[in-house]
């Protein structure tokens, strides 16, 4: 009846008041810049036992022309072990530590448990700095390109997307190209190692962690495991 009484003497025709705003404090990082310019950026947070490192490449937008594509196949050729690491070995120890781990062109992101993040943390430096570009895997990849683009041939969604980039951003501009098949196939594994000398560089690179680990940790990690980059 209590209830019954509350509802009744609610007035739906006035719009209820919004409560406060939440306040997000995402902390303020703590940053040093080693002599190869690489920069270090920390946000502590010790609620969970768990740490998140991001590398991130800060490159500026480039044409492909015709070879667009090979950033892609770049991105999906990262992260498959190192040259000291074998594919399959380098997984089946991340899934063993319950950790997350991807890597690309443009950098990476894991995170993991503390007491497993300083394995995690050398994993993703050595998949970085020593990317092993199998001549296997990338034609797994080139197939799985040519695939993904054969499907997409009679989807009229993607097609008008391909005409919408080229019409508002031109065929010259990184925005307005797209991939084709003939791009593709002009994509070699030395075009992938030119491409990666070309743009993973320390000056423009910046490592970010996040969680349960003090500043001097994370900079005497970075500088065992990025310092010789």
């Amino acid at each position: 009846a209590f209830i019954s009484y509350a509802q009744a003497q609610v007035d739906r025709s006035v719009q209820p008041k919004s409560g406060p705003a939440p306040e997000i404090n995402f902390g303020t990082p703590k940053k040093y810049q080693f002599e190869n310019g690489l920069t270090l950026m920390v946000v502590e947070n010790h609620k969970l036992p768990q740490v998140s490192i991001s590398l991130r490449i800060d490159n500026p937008l480039y044409v492909e022309g015709e070879k667009k594509g090979v950033s892609g196949l770049l991105s999906s050729m990262m992260g498959k072990g190192s040259k000291n690491i074998p594919k399959d070995d380098f997984q089946e120890e991340i899934d063993f530590m319950g950790a997350r781990f991807s890597l690309s062109s443009s950098g990476g992101y894991a995170n993991a448990l503390k007491r497993y993040f300083p394995r995690v943390f050398e994993m993703m430096a050595d998949a970085s700095l020593n990317p092993h570009f199998l001549p296997e895997e990338f034609q797994k990849e080139i197939d799985k390109t040519l695939e993904g683009l054969k499907s997409n041939e009679k989807d009229v969604k993607s097609a008008a997307r391909r005409v919408e980039s080229l019409l508002c951003y031109g065929k010259n501009h990184p925005f307005g190209e797209y991939v084709s098949k003939e791009s593709i196939m002009n994509v070699s594994i030395e075009d992938l190692e030119q491409l990666y000398q070309k743009t993973f560089h320390a000056q423009n690179a910046y490592v970010i962690i996040v969680g349960d680990i003090d500043f001097e940790t994370a900079k005497r990690l970075t500088e065992k495991y990025f310092g010789n980059w």
